[in-house]
């Protein structure tokens, strides 16, 4: 039996049994075929392991079923599975959604489990939505998390609509609306620490697209003609793309 590309032993069969939810799902990441001749991304070379994942689900059962379902397909909090796993953290490294569960999960209860725990939590969020165990456990060793990136077979891929990101550009007013020009291309994000994130894009250039702008409240005036941060849903028409804002921080007073 196969889960995810994980070989069931008898033993792991036990402790992960969500093969028939996920049996369902039809999860892009599992399913797509790498094109080309250049080497796998690293996330599907095998960087945990299987025991590794079966204590990931004993911790997970403890601290995190009562939220998001023992079978990971969400109750009180939000599906840790397939779509809204991909739109949340694709493209992304696993350090940010290590961070995220470090710092954040279970709310209120932050501290409940160890970094360890935590580590083998994000194993199982791994295997579930499809990627390869491997022959070493994953660490928390400098650069372990932070150069393993949560893409497909191919690679980091643009995100779909529906998904959180962030672009920047700089702030016009367009009649009764609202846009960003020389907006760079949208990229997957989250809300943790919007300000943070603000400070880490001070240095990256201003890309040459023009992003639509929804639902912003209140009105932007003090930010016009500045350099900023988008963060919001991605929405795709065919012939614009636009982001129901979340949020806007500054990055200059004045775009270059």
């Amino acid at each position: 039996m196969v889960y995810l590309g994980l070989t069931m032993t008898p033993n792991f069969r036990k402790s992960v049994a969500l093969a028939a939810v996920v049996a369902g799902l039809g999860l892009a990441w599992a399913a797509s075929a790498q094109t080309g001749d250049k080497p796998l991304p690293k996330i599907w070379s095998g960087a945990f392991t299987v025991e590794q994942v079966e204590r990931g689900r004993t911790n997970y059962l403890a601290r995190c079923a009562h939220c998001h379902g023992e079978d990971l397909t969400g109750g009180d909090g939000p599906s840790l599975i397939g779509g809204n796993f991909s739109r949340n953290w694709g493209s992304r490294s696993v350090e940010r959604l290590f961070k995220k569960v470090k710092e954040r999960m279970p709310p209120g209860e932050e501290f409940v489990a160890t970094d360890a725990e935590k580590l083998d939590i994000i194993t199982l969020l791994l295997a579930a939505n499809g990627f390869p165990p491997g022959k070493s456990e994953l660490t928390l060793a400098p650069g372990a998390l932070s150069d393993l990136m949560i893409v497909g077979k191919n690679g980091p891929e643009p995100p779909p609509s529906g998904a959180m990101i962030e672009v920047l550009g700089c702030l016009v007013e367009d009649g009764a609306d609202w846009k960003v020009t020389s907006a760079t291309d949208p990229m997957v994000s989250t809300m943790d620490d919007v300000k943070a994130d603000a400070k880490a894009a001070e240095k990256r250039p201003l890309g040459s697209g023009t992003i639509r702008l929804l639902d912003i409240y209140p009105k932007p005036d003090a930010l016009k003609g500045h350099k900023l941060m988008v963060k919001g849903l991605l929405i795709r028409g065919p012939k614009d793309t636009h982001v129901n804002v979340m949020a806007l921080e500054s990055i200059a007073a004045q775009c270059p």
